[in-house]
């Protein structure tokens, strides 16, 4: 019985909780926080090209995980970003999934993407468990990406970050825009 207790304490310490129409639903960690670094990894685009993400770059990274381009909440999300994005200077925003490249193509053509970057981390989720995105429970969503946004300057540090509480719920656009805004302004 202490050993379960001790478990449930540390796991909660090293991860954090958001819901999923209601029921709990863990991330891996707790994330990155604002003022670290975003760590460099490789996901791929709808073509199988390796794109890196985090890290320094010449613009502003936006990296937004959802769980899938099939869901009609990550759907909206990508189209608002996409939209959101045109009006945008210096800005790189990337959205991934777990989704399959194949997936990522059909999502691209049928939703007229052509602003923003959609890729997958079909290969190695593991890259992104250093960004807290990574769902460890309940089982049934078990290596789904959360939906989770951070903004990172040109330096490669974390600016702003959300972890959105609620699977089904969008992030809050205005604050990301604001963040993005204060960088390239």
């Amino acid at each position: 019985m202490k050993i379960l207790a001790f478990v449930l304490l540390t796991s909660s310490l090293w991860a954090t909780t958001v819901t999923f129409k209601g029921e709990e639903v863990s991330l891996n960690s707790n994330g990155l926080k604002i003022g670290m670094e975003a760590p460099v990894f490789t996901a791929v685009n709808k073509d199988f090209a390796e794109v890196t993400v985090g890290g320094k770059k010449d613009k502003v990274q936006v990296i937004a995980f959802i769980p899938s381009f099939d869901s009609d909440v990550c759907k909206r999300e990508t189209i608002v970003f996409n939209q959101k994005v045109s009006k945008m200077k210096n800005v790189n925003l990337m959205v991934i999934s777990k989704d399959l490249p194949f997936a990522l193509g059909r999502f691209f053509h049928d939703n007229k993407i052509k602003n923003i970057i959609t890729l997958s981390d079909y290969k190695d989720a593991n890259n992104v468990l250093r960004y807290g995105a990574t769902i460890s429970s309940p089982i049934f969503l078990e290596g789904f990406f959360g939906r989770v946004v951070y903004v990172v300057d040109t330096n490669g540090k974390v600016t702003y970050k959300e972890v959105v509480p609620e699977l089904s719920n969008e992030p809050n656009y205005e604050n990301i825009i604001n963040a993005v805004n204060s960088l390239t302004h």
